[in-house]
C-alpha cells in the first residue's frame, strides 16, 4: 500500500507590510473602494433632493469598523466616501457627509472590543450630540415631540448599548466560531447604534449650516425609521457572508477586528 506524501500547507497571512491601526494597508485600501463603489447606487431618498438619492454605502460603514478596528475602519469610510462624493455626486450628502461613515464605522469598533469601557467613548459622544440636536431643533422652532419622534432611533440605540447584559450578548457571540441567528443579532445590535450614531454625527453639523424647515420633519420620521431599521438589516447581511468567509480563510485578521 502505498502512501501520498503532502507538503506542508500555505498560509496567505497578508498581514505583512505597512499597517494603519493595527490593519494592513492593503485591507484599508480594499474597503475603500468598496465605499466608493457603492456611492453609485442609491438606497433611499432625499427630501428636497433633485433627483438625488442617498448611498448604499451607508449600510456598510458599521462592517468597515468591525473588520478594520477603530482607526482604520472610519479611515477607510472617510476617504470612500469624499471619493465616492467626486465620482458620484448624485448620492452625495453634501460636504458633511464624511462625518456619517468615519462616526458608523468608529462607533461600531468601539463598542464591540474586548475593552470593557471602551463602548463609553462614542456612547458619550453621540449622547452629547444628541443633546445638542435637541437644542438645535427646539431654538429653530421645532417641537421636543417632534424632536424626539425624528431622534427616536438615536435615543432607542443609546438606551440598547448601555444595557451591560446587552453589550455581553453581542460581544461573547461576535468572538466564537458559530454562524447562526446568535451571530445574527449580535450584528445587528452594534450596527444599529453605528447606523444611529452616524446619522446623529451627521445632523448636527448639516443642521447648524442648512436647518429644515418645520414642515419637512413629520415627513422625515417615517423615513428615518425605516432607513436606520434596514440599512443595519442589510450591512448584518453582508457581514454573515463576510464574516464566514473571513473565518474560513487563512487570511491575517487586523489587530484591533472584532469578530
Amino acid at each position: 500500500m502505498s502512501t501520498v506524501q503532502r507538503g506542508t500547507r500555505r498560509q496567505i497571512t497578508g498581514g505583512g507590510g505597512a499597517k494603519i491601526g493595527g490593519a494592513p494597508i492593503s485591507y484599508v485600501a480594499v474597503f475603500t473602494a468598496i465605499v466608493a463603489a457603492l456611492a453609485f447606487i442609491p438606497a433611499s431618498i432625499v427630501i428636497g433632493s433633485a433627483g438625488g438619492g442617498w448611498p448604499l454605502h451607508d449600510a456598510i460603514h458599521p462592517l468597515v469598523g468591525l473588520v478594520l478596528g477603530p482607526i482604520a475602519g472610519p479611515i477607510a469610510s472617510i476617504v470612500g466616501i469624499l471619493i465616492g462624493n467626486a465620482i458620484a455626486p448624485y448620492t452625495s450628502l453634501g460636504p458633511w457627509s464624511f462625518v456619517m461613515g468615519g462616526m458608523s464605522a468608529f462607533a461600531v469598533a468601539m463598542v464591540t472590543q474586548k475593552n470593557r469601557s471602551a463602548w463609553l467613548l462614542p456612547w458619550v459622544i453621540v449622547a452629547a450630540l444628541h443633546v445638542v440636536y435637541y437644542f438645535q431643533a427646539t431654538n429653530f422652532g421645532i417641537s421636543p415631540g417632534m424632536w424626539f419622534s425624528n431622534a427616536f432611533a438615536v435615543t432607542l440605540g443609546l438606551i440598547l448599548i448601555a444595557i451591560p447584559t446587552v453589550r455581553k450578548f453581542y460581544t461573547t457571540h461576535l468572538r466564537d466560531q458559530s454562524l447562526g441567528w446568535r451571530l445574527g443579532v449580535a450584528l445587528y445590535i452594534p450596527f444599529f447604534f453605528g447606523s444611529v450614531a452616524g446619522m446623529q454625527a451627521l445632523w448636527v453639523p448639516s443642521f447648524a449650516t442648512n436647518p429644515w424647515p418645520a414642515e419637512v420633519w413629520p415627513v422625515l420620521v417615517p423615513i428615518i425609521l425605516l432607513e436606520r431599521t434596514i440599512f443595519p438589516l442589510i450591512g448584518t447581511l453582508i457581514a454573515l457572508g463576510v464574516i464566514a468567509g473571513l473565518r474560513r480563510s487563512s487570511i491575517a485578521k487586523p489587530d484591533m477586528a472584532s469578530y
